[in-house]
């Protein structure tokens, strides 16, 4: 073990393996590793993969342009900043929550890594043996150590986290909330996140305002905010209890204002998910309270809903129960904490998503204050629509002299986390789980548009209007500029040619392929088309199909519907993986065609496929972004083409280019990372979770 193990820890892993080396009798790690796949026939129907050995499909589905655990199972990023000097091992720095040697959730802890560019990774300090940085080790986080987020110059100076410890499990929101399961605490680092330093006098926010019924107390989100310090200066806020309790329990425990609100020159705020018992969820606000950051005051919910609500079909579902949900004011170029900022919130929501997607919802909505430090709603939308949940994001510095630096000097990036989409199929065959989305901006994208349909309720707001035409805005996403990379480093390039679908022709339903194909999984495409107004035309793309078409997958927008899908019926012949379909809403509006003060033209759809093995991301004009997983069994199911049917309207082709030849995120690791896996049973962590 690493000197930095915990005792505790080393326990619960010693234990472990020898309970796996009792029951499995498992062979040397170094036989694991050795290639299995070579008796396996990649052409033909699958075998049952539970009784494959251990890691036999380690590479098979594997991405390499994306962040990813070097083996076993990660979820949620946390701990994202920024370190100009680059020290501890580069200026972009990204943690997750992992749990080594077991494919499945548990004992989360914190594993990390750094980068100089957002896409090529160093595990920190290594991806071998110990990795974990942040681990139980403290009374309040014995059973986890949650998600946490940074201030860069925080206690004593140094690059603080605060995050929450876990002390009872299990928890959810369907279940009664055990008193002091969750507390916030805090950690610095004094080598650029090599080694982390836990204060001994943890928790620095102790539990719930008292009398509060809630669902979860985790998920703090740190930030600064001109506005809110305005809106809460005469708020002194209730002192935070420095030991644990449940809301409906009294606080014994002596705190006096006087001595724990001091107050701070431009303060820090945080925000903590959850949610109320019965009545929905909610984001509760605190300030800081000591130079040090271990004193902070609440102040009240900063946002608070009814359950179970739906702004409208372009939105998803709050649900019962907030997590990793973020506070940003945001400007057409990135942070814009002054004025002419958007106030927004991401979160991800729990049980509004009952038909699947592990009832969660990665969502955004925008907000205004109007004089009070509570959010009300003003539209609403959808982070991503597929396979993702838990996005966080960080403020890293925009380049000087850039539009509107002085006003906007930082944009913020976003990573999500792509779970396994496999129902639990073949754990330990593959032997790792989940992933982090590619590197995204977020903005406020504004377009003029000439449009009836502005005034429906959707995800997006009204700026102003102008005679005829409308200025709309809403949360812009899309790829950060660094994953250019992943196009400028690829191996192979081709175009192909442009070209128009007919309705009703004889390309209707049928197989187009393109003139040239690819030769691996790992590729990016791009393309516009231009539907015809009135045509009921689904047009897109064909990806991973096979020469028989067993297998392949269809990613295509539905006009009439007003929709981008993927169609995974067909996407593998293993049918214990998840070949439902992925839907997300996405609109093309009418706007001005520049040939009069009435005219209009349809928007083009300009579609984006970032093609990474099993993880595929779909991006569509800076406004709609879809991930999805697929895992093809057939090793020739490699087929590219188009995707065209529908009796009316047209759609036009063009600019299709593919960069085939992804870049490896991880230069420093070798090929095959499996290491020995520990089985936990098929209801761990607990049943329903």
């Amino acid at each position: 073990m690493a000197s930095h193990t915990s005792p505790n820890r080393a326990l619960l892993i010693a234990v472990a393996t020898a309970a796996f080396s009792a029951v499995h009798a498992a062979p040397p790690l170094a036989d694991i590793l050795v290639s299995r796949a070579d008796g396996i026939d990649f052409t033909s129907a699958p075998p049952n993969l539970t009784t494959l050995a251990n890691n036999t499909l380690f590479t098979y589905w594997r991405p390499k342009a994306h962040f990813i655990a070097p083996n076993s199972w990660m979820n949620d990023p946390m701990t994202l900043w920024y370190k100009a000097d680059g020290e501890g091992g580069g200026k972009f720095k990204a943690s997750y929550q992992a749990h080594p040697n077991h494919v499945q959730w548990g004992n989360i802890s914190q594993a990390s890594a750094a980068s100089d560019d957002l896409i090529h990774w160093k595990d920190v300090p290594s991806w071998e043996d110990d990795r974990l940085t942040l681990y139980p080790s403290q009374p309040n986080d014995r059973l986890g150590v949650f998600d946490g987020t940074m201030i860069p110059k925080g206690y004593k100076g140094f690059p603080t986290i605060i995050y929450t410890g876990v002390k009872y499990l299990p928890t959810g929101w369907t279940i009664p909330y055990t008193p002091g399961t969750e507390t916030q605490n805090l950690a610095w680092t004094e080598d650029g996140g090599v080694t982390w330093h836990k204060l001994k006098t943890n928790p620095v926010i102790g539990g719930p305002p008292e009398g509060m019924n809630i669902t979860a107390f985790r998920d703090p989100w740190l930030f600064q905010s001109p506005t809110l310090e305005r809106l809460t200066a005469s708020n002194p806020g209730t002192p935070t209890p420095p030991t644990t309790f449940n809301g409906t329990v009294a606080n014994t425990t002596s705190h006096s204002s006087t001595s724990s609100n001091k107050k701070i020159k431009d303060p820090w705020f945080a925000t903590v998910s959850g949610g109320e018992k019965g009545a929905g969820p909610h984001l509760l606000l605190y300030r800081q309270a000591s130079e040090d950051f271990t004193k902070w005051v609440y102040l009240g919910q900063i946002f608070k809903h009814t359950g179970n609500f739906s702004w409208s079909e372009w939105s998803g579902n709050w649900g019962w129960n907030f997590e990793v949900s973020t506070v940003l004011r945001l400007g057409t170029e990135g942070d814009q904490p002054g004025p002419g900022g958007r106030d927004f919130i991401c979160m991800g929501t729990e049980g509004g998503r009952p038909e699947g997607w592990a009832n969660h919802w990665p969502l955004w909505m925008k907000g205004s204050y109007a004089g009070s430090a509570q959010l009300a709603p003003e539209y609403a939308g959808v982070v991503d629509w597929g396979e993702t949940y838990a996005f966080m994001s960080f403020p890293v510095p925009r380049d000087k002299g850039s539009k509107d630096y002085k006003n906007q000097p930082t944009r913020q990036i976003l990573f999500g986390w792509t779970y396994e989409d496999d129902n639990g199929y073949g754990l330990l065959a593959k032997g790792w789980q989940g992933a982090f989305t590619l590197p995204r901006e977020i903005f406020v994208k504004r377009w003029t548009v000439r449009d009836s349909r502005v005034d429906e309720r959707g995800s997006w707001g009204v700026v102003s209007r102008s005679s005829n035409s409308v200025t709309l805005e809403t949360l812009g996403s899309r790829p950060a500029k660094e994953v250019n990379l992943l196009k400028s480093e690829s191996k192979s390039k081709w175009s192909e040619k442009s070209w128009t679908y007919n309705g009703g022709s004889s390309n209707d339903g049928a197989w187009t392929a393109f003139s040239k194909q690819p030769n691996s999984r790992y590729y990016v495409l791009e393309a516009t088309l231009d539907f015809s107004n009135g045509s009921d035309a689904q047009a897109g793309f064909t990806i991973y199909k096979s020469p028989d078409g067993s297998e392949q997958t269809h990613i295509f927008y539905d006009f009439a519907a007003e929709t981008i899908r993927v169609d995974r019926s067909r996407s593998s012949l293993v049918t214990s993986f998840n070949l439902g379909a992925e839907a997300g809403k996405f609109r093309l509006w009418n706007v001005p065609s520049g040939g009069g003060s009435s005219e209009t033209t349809l928007e083009s759809l300009k579609l984006k496929v970032f093609v990474d093995n099993s993880i595929v991301e779909i991006y569509a004009n800076d406004v709609f972004a879809m991930t999805t997983r697929i895992y093809p069994w057939r090793s020739d199911s490699l087929g590219l083409g188009y995707y065209t049917t529908g009796s009316s309207g047209s759609v036009k082709f063009s600019n299709v280019q593919v960069h085939e030849g992804l870049t490896n995120a991880w230069p420093d690791r070798p090929a095959n990372t499996a290491n020995e896996l520990v089985w936990d049973g098929p209801e761990v962590p607990w049943p329903g979770w």
